[in-house]
């Protein structure tokens, strides 16, 4: 055996025994596809949530909670009359009956019941929404949320239950938003600011909003930042901008290279 072969045979096991390379606190491609699906799969039940608050929140400020409840009545009946409106002593109860009852508000069929309770103390107001088994159709929204606004910013903090056919997430959240004017397209534009936290059977989340711009049929916002931490402690960047009136572009960073994935309004992430 000449030299150069015993060198290679005192080589090879130094080879085997190298690592698999470590990652550390980089991203996978997996995980980071991962993160905007998550995202994808919220998004559908809040952009839902928008169209609710904003169904229920334009009354008048500065009037008494029986006037502001038969204001949302007369609103609601007006955009949604396929629902049936109950108003009690300060609450006013949505019911838009099953999904088979076809009931329709901006594009989406709805179905389950909404509760409003309203304060209104002082000039501002505070709206407590109660959800029970509501949909737009792709994720079902159980629990409360409570917002309060003055001068058109609404403050929601809300904890619900998102259930999909596949899966059921815990939400909370602590968001600031304001509407924003829509051009040619049925739906309600927001602008956000704040912090969620949801969990499921991949693990906990964590995620920072930063000066995002959403429309509430996108799945996911079309400008503005989310900064996501995801179960393995591993911290995704995420900014947003818009390639057509169907799909957003999703450029990522916190992985060894950047990627960039793409949304549809149906929530097809490729």
């Amino acid at each position: 055996m000449n030299a150069k072969t015993l060198a290679a045979f005192a080589l090879a096991p130094t080879l085997l025994a190298l690592p698999a390379c470590d990652l550390g606190d980089s991203a996978t491609r997996e995980e980071m596809r991962e993160a905007v699906i998550e995202i994808a799969e919220l998004g559908d039940g809040l952009g839902t949530q928008d169209d609710i608050i904003e169904l229920t929140t334009s009354f008048t400020l500065g009037q008494g909670v029986e006037a502001a409840a038969q204001e949302i009545r007369d609103f609601v009946e007006s955009q949604v009359p396929c629902s049936t409106v109950t108003v009690q002593p300060g609450r006013v109860s949505i019911d838009f009956g099953e999904l088979g009852d076809a009931c329709v508000y901006r594009g989406r069929t709805y179905a389950g019941v909404v509760t409003v309770d309203l304060e209104l103390p002082g000039e501002g107001a505070k709206v407590t929404h109660t959800y029970e088994g509501f949909t737009g159709g792709r994720v079902t929204m159980d629990g409360t949320a409570t917002v309060t606004w003055n001068d058109g910013e609404r403050h929601i903090i809300g904890d619900w239950t998102f259930t999909t056919d596949d899966r059921t997430t815990e939400v909370d959240s602590d968001r600031t938003q304001t509407f924003t004017r829509c051009e040619g397209v049925e739906a309600v534009c927001v602008s956000v600011t704040g912090e969620r936290r949801w969990s499921n059977d991949r693990g906990e989340w964590d995620m920072t909003i930063d000066g995002v711009e959403a429309r509430s049929i996108d799945p996911v916002p079309e400008a503005g930042t989310y900064t996501v931490v995801n179960p393995e402690g591993r911290e995704i960047g995420m900014s947003f901008s818009r390639v057509d009136d169907d799909t957003i572009q999703v450029d990522i960073t916190g992985g060894r290279r950047d990627v960039s994935f793409q949304v549809t309004a149906a929530g097809q992430v490729s």
